[in-house]
């Protein structure tokens, strides 16, 4: 079921570039590195996250994406090579399996433009959660 709310995310993560088009064995390997270090964050919910940069049109080839921690307050100084980073915008979400992500963001796609909503160019959080869930927050206007 897709939703809007306003949701503020508090994240250490380590920042990466890469090709879109790699994205879907550029984000698990990232992923896997980065929680070989996950210890070392303070505040940590142990809930992993993945922020992406929006793909903008066909001619954006590459883009930015972090791999993190969720954590529960501002971490002043994150370990090295990570970042802190705090989102607070108002979101479409939808939660549902891992393995039916395609078709988790056709429905949100849909239903954001069913509803009028406009997607902004902020980044694009997707929340893990164990049994192979994901919650996928993508930041809207006209909320």
């Amino acid at each position: 079921m897709c939703q809007v709310l306003t949701k503020e995310f508090k994240i250490v993560g380590a920042k990466k570039y890469g090709a879109f088009v790699e994205y879907a064995q550029l984000v698990p390997e990232a992923a896997r590195q980065f929680l070989q270090r996950a210890d070392e964050i303070e505040n940590s919910t142990g809930i992993e996250v993945t922020v992406y940069e929006p793909k903008r049109d066909e001619t954006h080839k590459e883009g930015t994406f972090y791999v993190g921690i969720l954590v529960n307050e501002r971490v002043a100084s994150p370990p090295e090579g990570m970042e802190f980073l705090e989102f607070q915008y108002s979101y479409a979400t939808i939660k549902g399996k891992e393995s039916d992500m395609g078709k988790l963001y056709s429905q949100l796609d849909g239903w954001i433009e069913a509803q009028k909503y406009t997607r902004n160019n902020n980044f694009i959080i997707e929340v893990y959660h164990p049994e192979e869930l994901v919650e996928i927050y993508i930041p809207i206007e006209n909320a």
